[in-house]
Formats: C-alpha cells, structure tokens, sequence
C-alpha cells in the first residue's frame, strides 16, 4: 500500500515544521509551502491525497485557495481541511458550507489532526474508488 501524500499550507515556518513531523512520524509523506499560491504552483507537478490548509496567510491566503482548487476539476477531488486559529462560528460553518472538508482551530491536540487527516483521508479513498468503479461501468456499457 502506498503512503498518503499530504500538503501542508501555512505561513509560520514553525507550524509548518511541527506539523510535518508529526505527520510523517506517523508515516505520511508531506510536503510545505508557505502560501496558497505555492500551493498551486506545487499541484501542478504533484498531487496530494489531502489539504491541510491555514486561512490567513500572505500571498494568497486559504479562502482564495480553496476556492480556486474547487474551481479545478482535476483537483477538486482532494479532502481540503482549514487550520485557523480563527474559531468563530460563522466562519467555521461559512467554510464547511463553501465545501472544505473540515476545519481545525489552533492550537489543537495531535489526535484531533489524526483523528481528521485518517477521516479526510478514508473519505478521498472512497471517492476514489466509486470514480473507478464508475468507470469500469461505463466502460462495459460502451463495450455491450
């Protein structure tokens, strides 16, 4: 079985170093950049199995992110979870509604991020799989 690629979007450098080796050590394979348009620039060579994405950074921040991921079908797939240490409501609910898969407020305790990255995760494998599957249907109708 291969590892789950994970994209890790944030500013601070130390956030940024902390996270990733929590994520690796639990044997993920994780890359960073410091801004949304970093990235873009990175979705365009390799592709992640998940986002995890802080909301405000300079550049381009999560919001216009997320935004221009859902906006690209190739990538539109991928589970999008924000990291803010924002945590009023309506922000929360605004993002979920927008379609970001989760949300996680800073700071937060290891097995939350655990806990929503394996969630993310299992929800992109399922979708995954029924893409597949819909294509060997289609293929075998086309082939009747």
């Amino acid at each position: 079985m291969s590892t789950n690629k994970i994209l890790l979007v944030d500013d601070e450098p130390n956030v940024r170093e902390t996270i990733k080796e929590l994520l690796v050590f639990k044997n993920y394979d994780v890359r960073t950049v410091a801004n949304g348009q970093e990235a873009l620039d990175m979705l365009e060579y390799w592709m992640p199995d998940l986002i995890l994405c802080d909301m405000v950074m300079p550049v381009m921040n999560g919001t216009e992110l997320h935004e221009n991921i859902r906006n690209n079908k190739s990538w539109s797939i991928i589970p999008f979870i924000f990291l803010s240490a924002k945590n009023e409501i309506d922000l929360i609910q605004q993002c979920l509604l927008d379609g970001a898969d989760g949300f996680l407020t800073k700071p937060f305790k290891i097995n939350e991020l655990t806990l929503i990255v394996a969630a993310g995760l299992e929800r992109f494998e399922k979708n995954q799989n029924m893409r597949n599957n819909l294509q060997i249907v289609k293929k075998k109708d086309f082939l009747s």
